[in-house]
């Protein structure tokens, strides 16, 4: 017998006694009403299983009750059976079109009525559980497209260690195929591309020996092919007797890169910017201090040092604020030509002194335009001559520019000087921010360390690429620049 909660509603107190009775026993609660109305309310206030109506009752009738309930969203879904001493086929069919389920004629049947209440019951509760099982289906279909949609990796590990599933976002963080089975060991395909860190916290995995405080990580250290990737790994104990857990990869790279670079900004503030301070301080301090008893000369070359000093102070100021706001118009659809490039090459070395300069133009060029403006190309061709004269033993670099395009309509602009080469440790970080070639930062190196950072940064902007190698014919290093045409950028 199903179970449930009535709510009868008749303005005859022994018809309500009758039917409380008579269904109680059976494990029912029981509710009663004496009036439309109050039926309403208490069915707002509790929604319960069942309805059992009077049709004849003053004032709201049953019919025009139930057409209520069904024109209520909160209440539409509750079954109603309508009891009533009206026998014609108007009558029923005025019933059905109120909303009416079920009727039950008066004088009735007890084991009929009984009979009755059990079945709309036992519908009810298909009803419910259907109802239940759509939203649980529901619900399943968007927590799968949020998984398989979201910026995290999301796996679900086996007891074994063995991956289940992977999303499409996991599977591009640790280079699986998109298409094939995910049934690899987690653990041994970690190791195999990526360095795991802290070491001493991924010594108990699969074990849940990390937290907020001591988290693990993958790292995939940067090289000329890819670029440095964290990867913070957080771990689900698991929720059911299958021992499955879900493992979360998170990219961090950011933030681990952009602490990297605080810390290192904080500790070249301390040596590169101190470095003027003090020319400029101790010469002032000097001079305030006696200068009506020196001589000329030794006053001039006192403010020639604080001078000198002040200036290489703004100029370490203005890279980094050169480098914090990068130009906003990088990407335009009538940036320079080929022999804009040129001219502009031709146009930097002669302001920077350089009196060496060969520019090799390719054969077939065109009227073809970068997908960079003309002032973004001039602040990254500025960048990279500057750097050579800065590191060229005598200052004075041998320079040669050449363009070429490729299949792919791409500009490959290569420029080459007669310098210092870098130690090979070092040649893929001189492209981040701060990085300056010498050990400590001795003040020694002019600038901040951000000139080919800003370079990066504007290359990247437009999908081009940028590398450094040391030259193998002759001392000196090579800078490589590849940035697409207006023809093959965004739209």
């Amino acid at each position: 017998m199903e179970q449930g909660t009535i709510l009868i509603v008749d303005d005859n107190p022994q018809i309500l006694s009758i039917l409380t009775d008579l269904l109680r026993p059976l494990g029912h609660t029981i509710v009663c009403a004496t009036d439309g109305q109050m039926a309403l309310t208490m069915a707002f206030n509790s929604p319960p299983d069942l309805l059992l109506l009077d049709v004849m009752m003053p004032g709201m009738d049953g019919f025009t009750l139930c057409r209520h309930i069904r024109a209520d969203s909160q209440l539409a879904h509750l079954p109603v059976i309508l009891i009533t001493a009206l026998d014609d086929r108007e009558s029923r069919i005025q019933g059905f079109e109120a909303g009416a389920d079920e009727f039950i004629t008066k004088p009735f049947d007890y084991a009929e009525l009984r009979a009755r209440v059990s079945t709309v019951l036992r519908l009810n509760r298909y009803r419910k559980l259907n109802e239940q099982q759509e939203r649980l289906a529901a619900e399943q279909e968007r927590f799968a497209w949020a998984v398989e949609h979201s910026q995290d990796g999301i796996l679900v590990l086996g007891p074994d260690d063995t991956i289940r599933y992977a999303n499409p976002r996991a599977r591009t963080f640790l280079g699986m195929d998109a298409a094939a089975p995910a049934n690899l060991p987690f653990y041994h395909l970690a190791t195999s591309r990526f360095t795991l860190t802290p070491a001493e916290h991924w010594n108990d995995w699969p074990n849940d020996g990390a937290s907020d405080e001591h988290p693990r990580f993958l790292v995939r250290p940067e090289s000329r092919n890819v670029a440095e990737r964290w990867l913070r790994v957080e771990l689900l104990p698991p929720a059911s007797s299958d021992d499955a857990r879900v493992v979360r990869l998170r990219d961090v790279t950011e933030q681990v890169t952009t602490q990297r670079e605080m810390w290192t900004f904080h500790a070249m503030l301390g040596h590169k910017l101190r470095t003027p301070l003090v020319g400029i301080l101790g010469g002032l301090n000097i001079l305030s201090g006696g200068a009506t008893h020196m001589e000329r000369d030794a006053i001039l070359r006192i403010a020639d040092v604080a001078l000198s000093s002040a200036r290489r102070l703004r100029s370490e100021i203005e890279d980094i604020l050169h480098y914090l706001r990068p130009p906003a118009d990088i990407y335009g659809v009538d940036g320079p030509t080929l022999h804009d490039v040129a001219a502009l090459c031709e146009q930097i070395a002669n302001d920077l002194g350089v009196t060496q300069l060969s520019v090799n133009l390719p054969a077939t060029q065109g009227e073809t335009r970068l997908a960079l403006t003309r002032h973004s190309i001039e602040v990254v061709l500025r960048e990279v001559i500057e750097n050579s004269v800065k590191f060229h033993p005598e200052r004075s670099p041998e320079l040669a520019i050449m363009m070429e395009i490729t299949e792919d309509h791409q500009l490959v602009i290569q420029i080459i000087d007669d310098g210092t080469p870098l130690p090979p440790d070092q040649i893929d970080l001189a492209w981040r921010p701060y990085y300056q070639s010498e050990r400590s930062f001795t003040g020694q190196v002019e600038g901040m360390g951000l000139g080919l950072a800003l370079v990066a940064r504007i290359i990247h902007a437009v999908g081009g690429r940028c590398a450094l190698d040391n030259r193998t014919d002759a001392a000196g290093v090579v800078v490589t620049l590849t940035v697409p045409f207006v023809a093959q950028s965004r739209t």
